[in-house]
């Protein structure tokens, strides 16, 4: 009895904890769901949504915050975006009869995002290169500033006022954007490599990696307004970079023929130049008013507390769904490889009728050209081509696609897992079974399959973990979990380190758990 208890162990405390993992994953589904059913609710009307993708990430344009002000917009349960492009995009969504819908998307994801009709157009401080417009239409400017260089305030470089003294120093800038193209212009620069947000760069900076970072006056305002230890360089006339500073509303291209372009830039046009200058000082207040709510205390660790006690909500839900998806995507992956894998580590046997063994050698190939395809590429760029290409077929939200790409993604690792700890299995085990007249099926369901899950137990474990930290890069099709949470409140309050300190410390938890 004592054997029995101690061989069904692993089996009795996966089936014990199933169902626990299952509801808690399924509650948060339908929870996550539910509020954002409800922030969808609230937008509609007979009109129908004006869909607009943006970073949420980016003040004074627009960032992420967890309450609600007068210009913010809900989304979801990752709570309001709040900033310039949002009373901008609300302005134009009333004149054009239409209820303004956000979709927090990461830089990375929004011209995706566009081009499979996930969102309308991106109003995110889009500037329209020549680059870019061959691949979007764009409309008028909707802001114009200048390009000015953030230093540190104790620094040299903080009495220059001129590119060219930033010759022979270290200048970097935001990944994918006009900031970092404009380095080049100074020569004899040193170009560092660019970074995906503003609190990155902002850390790099404070922490002496780099001189100087390029960037629009009005965000650097907004950096400055946060980090008191930093200062702006503004160039004198004909001293600065050669840059188009206008950011412009993105449609996909060939939109600019359509109704919904036209009555865009109509309302657009319909925007004067005091208006925007209003609108982005109402931006700038409005994220004034959330940095002092409660005021910033000093040392690393008190400011670690406080942001926590600020945005913790932003947090648990990120968690939520950094839960669901590592779940869901093993459960269902550890299902996908245990069909795949039983079936691959049975082969071809002698007494297969010619049809039999061409069918089995057909799907062998085609489970060996799955298992090769995702396991030797990228979750992230699997993720782009699921959910961005293959969406104008199925129409699924970010959540559904993520589910789906990390199942099938942990799938291609189940199968070899489970294929190995069939292979695991002694065979005498299996010639023992034989001669007591035990068919094939009862082979594999009574002696082989038990000791085999048994055996794979470890690896399973540990591809969980793997997933835990691996879903991560889900954001990049609007998924909004952990890292892209932690990765907007430290847009938000331009404090990277001690934000991110949070993040290793729920990711240590869940993986240690």
């Amino acid at each position: 009895m004592k054997k029995l208890l101690v061989f069904n162990l692993p089996k009795i405390l996966f089936l014990s904890i199933l169902p626990v993992f299952l509801g808690l994953s399924f509650g948060v589904f339908f929870g996550f769901n539910a509020d954002n059913a409800q922030a969808d609710e609230e937008q509609k009307t007979g009109t129908g949504d004006f869909v607009v993708g943006m970073e949420c990430n980016y003040q004074p344009f627009d960032w992420q915050t967890s309450k609600p002000t007068k210009t913010s917009i809900s989304i979801g349960s990752a709570g309001y975006c709040d900033g310039y492009d949002v009373i901008v995009a609300r302005k134009i969504a009333n004149q054009i009869g239409k209820n303004l819908s956000v979709k927090k998307i990461s830089w990375e994801g929004l011209q995706p995002a566009l081009e499979s009709g996930v969102i309308d157009t991106i109003i995110s401080g889009v500037t329209a290169t020549p680059e870019r417009q061959k691949g979007m239409d764009f409309t008028t400017s909707y802001y114009s500033s200048e390009m000015v260089m953030l230093v540190r305030k104790d620094s040299p470089e903080s009495k220059f006022n001129s590119i060219k003294q930033f010759s022979g120093l270290t200048v970097i800038s935001q990944k994918n954007t006009t900031y970092d193209e404009v380095i080049d212009q100074i020569k004899g620069v040193k170009h560092g490599v660019p970074k995906d947000t503003f609190s990155v760069l902002v850390y790099a900076l404070q922490n002496n990696q780099t001189n100087g970072v390029t960037c629009e006056l009005p965000v650097a305002q907004g950096i400055v307004r946060s980090n008191s230890n930093l200062g702006i360089v503004k160039f004198s006339e004909g001293q600065g970079f050669l840059a188009d500073t206008n950011v412009s509303i993105a449609f996909a291209k060939g939109a600019a023929q359509t109704p919904l372009f036209q009555s865009v830039q109509n309302a657009l046009n319909k925007i004067t130049l005091q208006d925007k200058e209003k609108y982005m000082q109402e931006a700038v207040d409005s994220h004034s008013a959330y940095e002092s709510e409660s005021d910033e205390p000093s040392g690393f660790f008190a400011t670690v507390v406080w942001i926590f006690q600020n945005n913790w909500y932003l947090f648990f839900t990120g968690t939520q769904i950094t839960i669901l998806l590592a779940i869901l995507g093993t459960f269902f992956g550890f299902l996908i490889g245990l069909g795949l894998g039983l079936s691959e580590a049975a082969g071809i046997k002698a007494h297969n009728k010619p049809f039999t063994k061409l069918l089995k050698t057909i799907f062998n190939l085609l489970v060996k050209l799955y298992v090769f395809i995702f396991r030797g590429t990228p979750m992230m760029i699997q993720a782009i081509f699921i959910f961005y290409v293959l969406r104008p077929i199925f129409q699924w939200e970010p959540l559904t696609a993520a589910i789906i790409i990390i199942s099938v993604n942990t799938g291609a690792y189940m199968s070899e897992i489970i294929r190995s700890g069939v292979q695991s299995v002694d065979i005498g085990q299996r010639e023992a079974a034989q001669s007591l007249g035990m068919t094939h099926s009862q082979q594999l369901l009574y002696i082989i399959l038990p000791q085999a899950i048994r055996n794979s137990f470890p690896s399973i474990g540990n591809q969980f973990v793997v997933n835990i930290k691996d879903s991560c890069v889900l954001n990049v099709i609007g998924v909004i979990d952990l890292y892209f949470q932690s990765s907007s409140v430290s847009g938000s309050m331009m404090l990277f380190a001690q934000t991110f300190f949070i993040t290793c410390i729920i990711y240590l938890i869940l993986t240690f758990l």
